[in-house]
């Protein structure tokens, strides 16, 4: 029977395999890693980041510092060839489409009474004066004899003003002193059609960008470069950081921990038991968070890799007491010292769900998975791995360092805790002068060679000032549409006063309903008699066809909606720029340069309109996560100090227990605070955390359940190694946010270690 439940315990791991490599989703595009608010505009704004317009777009850059921009017949060959990749659905010139100058004259014409001007009055009164039908007289004369003409004819059969191209001006201004500001470089957009987080996808895109470029530029003369940049550009970066940090980490942290493993047990029987539990742990775990999230983020297995180091405790406890009695005591020790597995294991599993409600997305689902694995790997060290050891030869466990330092603090332990009182007072003058990280930045320098030449490509070809928009949110599109125009008029206020330079919004391509009614009648009040007597008259100045043109046949057709708008070539101009949904409609206004505090001041005086500035919104999540981290620790730190009390019923004990990994953590920020080191939110989660793992040495040490205080600190010195070293292979990893928790994890679980003796005087007369 014993044989029998063996096999099946071995025949586990291939089954959970099979129903990972069957059932499990995995992922490693930042879907689920992103920032995402909790207001509805932020998860919009994250879903189209995710799948929408901006998530699929690419900004091109083509030239040279020293041999200046390539050719027309560069670009139109290189253009040409782009649109031949799978998965490429159109490349253009940054605001220059073709067909517009169609759609202007076929769409915008029949509209034109409408859609002439954001300020119909003093518009109107210009035109409509004596002087002013003259002027546009000898404009419709000059226009009709430009490149465009035969735009210019379509128009004036149905608009002879051409109010039409009033609203175009402004564009066009736009468009000069926007586009290709560096002159030595030419500048594509780039539209997919897979989402810009679909990375496989994305990836064998931009590897055929760059292909067909270079195939292209052998044939020239000139050794032109290419540069790109956008969403889907910085996802498959981090995919590629995130897959390497899971191959190096996973790898090294397996092989080290077996090879620290054999150094501390020479036994290959028990490697192979003890890591086939951690092999169901890890395959258990990845099954029950695909249960509860519908996938598996790489970054979550990463993390998650540090896993082993703190499942395998607790067979190390169960192997190290079961192979220091005869046979048929062993299933009755790890039943003994079970109940300090258990309260390990749940100190541990709140440090990872503090980590999970930290504010950090992605966060979320490492503490399913965490906390899953620690219940399961529980759960078959008690209940299965007695039985596999029943049979093993009895072994002493051994480390020379930790009886050397067990031996001195019972020796010198009076003159240790005064050292360490000493500490405190030193570390608890440091405290007050913690330098706090201020931008979240800091977090993802590994990224910064993307962000340096994002800036770069932006700089070449627009003076919108990248990160800073003002989001204008309605529940629908007329609402969102007429608070856009109520913040157009005050943009115009801060031109005038110097405040803002330029802004780029959706108009002359759109107007609400209402301000497209304001303007059809304020139009007919113009059009009387005597005006047209007036423009006929000019007509006949400028030598054109009073017969043709000579007319005022503005009739009002239903206003024009965003869903038109959005079937023409138009939609390629505007859709980054508005973004609608059943429940709401975003409109973003993008920025040139301006005073931030002037903006501000506008936006507060309208409802549902802010100023966004992606850096200060990003830094203001920093301090709103280092506070929520905070009460964090202070909470999870609250809770297993309840849970320790109502364990021991003795309050003396219940610090004593806890003390160590507390002051661990307490001289690590007072070390920090001297060497001027920044704290992040993410330090702090890794104190409770590394706190959360290191009570569990206290109340190893505490308890001594088996009875021999030597044998515990023997068994507590292993399961250290594996913590420290587990979480010590994310020192490798690519990921600033790795490297932060591991180095705040690994100082905590070993200090914490070494300071057990010192703080908690032993309950037995075994001396190691």
């Amino acid at each position: 029977m014993l044989n029998g439940q063996k096999l099946g315990f071995y025949l586990l791991s291939p089954l959970l395999a099979f129903c990972v490599f069957s059932f499990v989703v995995f992922k490693t595009d930042l879907s689920a890693f992103i920032i995402a608010g909790e207001k509805s505009e932020s998860i919009l704004l994250a879903n189209e980041m995710q799948s929408g317009t901006l998530s699929r777009r690419y900004l091109v850059s083509i030239g040279s510092d020293t041999h200046g921009s390539a050719p027309k017949s560069f670009i139109t060959r290189l253009i040409s060839q782009l649109k031949e990749i799978d998965g490429v659905q159109d490349v253009w010139l940054p605001n220059k489409s073709k067909n517009i100058g169609k759609v202007i004259s076929k769409v915008y014409s029949r509209h034109a009474s409408a859609l002439y001007s954001l300020s119909p009055d003093t518009v109107l009164s210009d035109i409509f004066s004596n002087q002013g039908l003259q002027k546009r007289a000898e404009f419709l004369s000059n226009a009709l004899l430009s490149p465009h003409s035969s735009m210019v004819k379509k128009i004036a059969l149905q608009d002879p003003l051409l109010l039409t191209l009033s609203g175009f001006e402004s564009l066009n201004k736009q468009a000069k002193s926007a586009v290709n500001i560096d002159k030595n470089y030419q500048n594509l957009v780039l539209e997919t059609s897979v989402a810009g987080l679909n990375i496989p996808q994305q990836k064998r895109i931009q590897a055929q960008i760059n292909q067909t470029f270079g195939q292209l530029v052998q044939s020239s003369p000139t050794p032109y470069q290419l540069e790109m940049t956008g969403v889907a550009v910085f996802a498959v970066a981090t995919q590629s950081l995130i897959q390497g940090d899971i191959m190096l980490v996973s790898i090294l942290s397996s092989v080290a921990l077996m090879l620290l493993f054999l150094l501390i047990f020479r036994s290959f029987s028990s490697l192979f038991q003890v890591f086939s539990v951690l092999l169901i742990v890890i395959l258990s775990a990845m099954l029950i968070t695909q249960l509860v999230f519908g996938y598996v983020h790489g970054m979550t297995i990463a993390i998650g890799a540090t896993l082993v180091g703190i499942c395998i405790d607790y067979p190390i406890h169960a192997i190290a007491h079961a192979q220091s009695v005869s046979v048929d005591k062993r299933i009755s020790v790890i039943a003994r010292i079970w109940p300090s597995m258990v309260l390990g294991g749940i100190t541990t599993m709140i440090g990872y769900t503090a980590l999970g409600i930290s504010g950090y997305p992605g966060f979320q689902q490492v503490a399913v998975y965490a906390c899953s694995g620690i219940i399961v790997s529980l759960l078959l060290t008690r209940f299965a791995f007695p039985r596999l050891v029943s049979n093993q030869h009895s072994h002493q466990l051994n480390l020379p360092f930790i009886k050397i330092w067990a031996a001195f603090c019972y020796r010198f332990r009076a003159y240790l805790i005064a050292l360490l009182v000493l500490c405190f007072f030193i570390s608890a003058s440091g405290i007050k002068s913690l330098h706090w990280m201020q931008d979240m930045q800091e977090l993802t320098p590994e990224l910064d060679y993307l962000k340096i030449k994002d800036k770069r490509i932006r700089v070449r070809m627009t003076s919108i000032e990248p990160g800073r928009f003002i989001l204008i949110v309605a529940e629908n599109v007329e609402q969102a549409l007429q608070k856009t125009e109520t913040v157009y008029a005050a943009l115009e206020a801060l031109k005038q006063a110097g405040e803002l330079t330029e802004y780029f919004g959706i108009y002359p391509w759109l107007l609400s309903a209402r301000q497209q009614q304001i303007n059809h009648h304020a139009l007919q009040q113009y059009l009387t008699a005597e005006n047209l007597l007036l423009w006929q008259q000019a007509l006949t100045q400028q030598g054109l066809s009073v017969k043709k043109l000579g007319h005022f046949n503005y009739a009002f057709n239903k206003e024009i909606t965003l869903e038109q708008v959005l079937a023409t070539p138009v939609k390629k101009l505007i859709d980054n720029r508005i973004i609608s949904s059943e429940k709401e409609t975003i409109v973003m206004l993008w920025l040139a340069d301006h005073s931030p505090h002037a903006v501000q001041a506008i936006v507060n005086t309208i409802e549902g309109v802010q100023y966004i500035s992606q850096r200060d919104m990003l830094n203001k999540m920093t301090q709103d996560y280092t506070q929520r981290a905070q009460k964090l620790l202070l909470i999870g730190l609250g809770l297993i100090t309840l849970l320790l009390l109502s364990r021991y019923k003795n309050l003396l004990k219940t610090i004593q227990t806890l003390l160590p990994a507390v002051l661990a953590a307490f001289f690590i920020l007072g070390f920090w605070s001297f060497s001027g080191v920044s704290i992040s939110f993410l330090h702090l989660v890794g104190f409770l955390l590394g706190v959360a793992i290191c009570v569990d040495y206290g109340i190893f040490y505490q308890e001594n359940r088996g009875g021999d205080i030597s044998l515990t600190y023997q068994a507590m010195g292993a399961s250290m190694l594996t913590s420290a070293l587990a979480f010590g292979c994310l020192i490798v990893s690519e990921s600033t946010s790795l490297k932060i928790l591991a180095s705040v994890v690994v100082l905590g679980v070993l200090i914490g270690f070494l300071l057990c003796p010192i703080i908690i005087k032993e309950n037995n007369n075994n001396v190691c």
